[in-house]
């Protein structure tokens, strides 16, 4: 009987899908861990793909300081007493009566010192004359126009009057602050009659105390009743001790220059009052630069008032009597 012959064995189907099915099984494991992975760690950051444009975060804001408390602005830091006091004699120099004049203006504004400028109201170069010295950094005044015992004078719109009642008088005021810009605060022009009176002073005060504005008494009289008022009130206040140029001649002016260093040395602190004359300027372009050599800093008005309300001078507080004395009013 023949042998039945065996069938040869061919490949076993179906082996290559079960292969491929392994392998995309694999894949998908690792993609799941992959995808485990990045779940756990995070999504990078969208600077770290290519071509993502850069994005500044900003960093946590701090917190917002409180807001001052009204005129805190203007009151010097506990910190800073001790070295305001320590830098030794100070001086400060106001001058009046500008307004009229635009070359006046520009020569005062001009010296390389702080020398306040003081305006009148109602003036053609009043505003132009505070807007350059603000620019350099030189403080501004109105200087107020205030009744004079000098009956012969005459008075204009701007002026303060004994006969004015609360409300005419504070109207004034705020008309003649609010025609010249960046003002700081305010000294008197004439006012013989006006600051000897406490009631119409008491409203001055009241109406600055209003705006955070300070007083200088120029002294026209002694019989002034201004710093008596402000300290009353409680605004910063003082007075002049020299008037430079009241007789208005080279030499006068130089001794009262000196004067004025002498004053600062023995006080710790001293105002000057001048007018803007050419011989007044020729003498500050002289003396300035030798202040320093005196012993003496050429100051601000508010340091002047900062320094000497630190100090409380003869018990005055905020308003400081010094040593000035009247010698007459300048019209």
């Amino acid at each position: 009987m023949a042998k039945r012959s065996k069938a040869k064995k061919g490949p076993v189907r179906g082996f290559p899908y079960r292969a491929a099915g392994w392998a995309g099984l694999g894949l998908l494991a690792a993609l799941l861990v992959a995808v485990g992975l990045w779940a756990l760690t995070g999504a990078p950051h969208e600077s770290s793909r290519p071509g993502a444009a850069h994005i500044e975060r900003p960093a946590p804001m701090p917190p917002e300081p409180s807001a001052p408390a009204p005129g805190a602005q203007d009151q010097v830091p506990e910190d800073d007493g001790p070295g305001l006091l320590e830098r030794g004699p100070r001086a400060a120099i106001i001058i009046d009566d500008l307004g009229n004049s635009w070359r006046e203006g520009r020569k005062v504004t001009s010296l390389s010192y702080p020398v306040a400028v003081s305006v009148l109201p109602g003036t053609p170069f009043a505003k132009r004359i505070a807007r350059r010295a603000h620019a350099r950094s030189k403080e501004v005044l109105l200087h107020m126009p205030m009744e004079p015992g000098d009956d012969s004078i005459p008075l204009g719109p701007t002026f303060l009057r004994i006969g004015m009642g609360r409300s005419e008088l504070l109207t004034t005021l705020d008309a003649n602050l609010g025609s010249i810009p960046y003002v700081q605060g305010v000294n008197n022009h004439m006012g013989s009659r006006l600051t000897a009176r406490d009631r119409p002073m008491r409203w001055v005060m009241e109406g600055l105390r209003d705006r955070d504005l300070f007083f200088v008494d120029s002294r026209t009289t002694a019989r002034s009743r201004a710093l008596v008022q402000a300290r009353a009130v409680g605004i910063p206040a003082t007075e002049r001790d020299v008037f430079l140029d009241h007789r208005p001649e080279g030499p006068r002016i130089r001794d009262q220059f000196r004067e004025l260093m002498a004053k600062a040395r023995e006080q710790g602190t001293a105002i000057a009052i001048g007018h803007p004359r050419s011989v007044t300027l020729e003498v500050l372009r002289e003396w300035l630069p030798k202040a320093a050599s005196r012993g003496v800093e050429i100051v601000s008005v508010r340091e002047v008032l900062a320094v000497r309300g630190l100090t409380g001078a003869n018990g005055a507080g905020l308003a400081y009597r010094g040593s000035g004395h009247t010698e007459g009013e300048e019209p």
